[in-house]
């Protein structure tokens, strides 16, 4: 099924200081054509909804599940992963990274797809549904998405267009008749950080 991304349009502004000019980044993303596996995505979400119902959580009682399939993998398998707390809370793992670490560990790069699915706040803001900027990162990490210094690259935006290959995040909603919200990278994670 085919789906449009909408065109996003935020202006720059600037402000005049004594000590220099302080800038707001403006940000223009044009509407785009995405196809998108509607059945490969509902089974996603359930297999998060699923991986959530094994969540380590006893300091937050907050269930989260992923799931996803990496480009990379000739299988397609699904990949799930649970967030799992730890009482330091510095050793606590997200489900998002749970998932995307299991599917590296077993030799994937490339994210096509990843559901997330927060059952305890299902039917809430996207806000209290979405991944937290850690996970935003990690995901960048394993997106396809262009890559500048690389042309030709998986993630070249000619080759994208051409292939339709780009990493998608499907936030379970819980909402009555809606399966998710979808994010392209450059919505989930603007100004991402990158070395190079």
């Amino acid at each position: 099924m085919n789906v449009i991304l909408p065109a996003l349009e935020l202006p720059a502004a600037r402000v005049e200081t004594p000590h220099g000019a302080m800038v707001v980044p403006g940000r223009a993303l044009p509407a785009r054509s995405v196809d998108i596996d509607a059945s490969l995505v509902a089974r996603l979400i359930g297999a998060a909804r699923s991986a959530a119902g094994c969540a380590h959580v006893p300091y937050s009682n907050f269930h989260v599940g992923a799931a996803l399939v990496m480009a990379d993998d000739p299988q397609a398998r699904v990949f799930t992963g649970a967030n799992i707390e730890n009482a330091s809370y510095g050793a606590t793992n997200c489900g998002e990274r749970s998932a995307i670490f299991a599917a590296a560990a077993a030799g994937f790069r490339r994210i096509r797809y990843l559901a997330v699915s927060t059952v305890d706040s299902l039917g809430q803001p996207i806000e209290q549904r979405s991944p937290c900027g850690i996970c935003r990162q990690v995901i960048g990490e394993f997106a396809m998405h262009a890559d500048p210094g690389n042309p030709g690259s998986p993630g070249d935006p000619d080759a994208l267009a051409a292939s339709g290959d780009e990493t998608l995040v499907f936030i379970d909603s819980g909402a009555e008749g809606v399966l998710c919200e979808i994010l392209d990278m450059e919505r989930l994670l603007p100004f991402s950080f990158r070395l190079g």
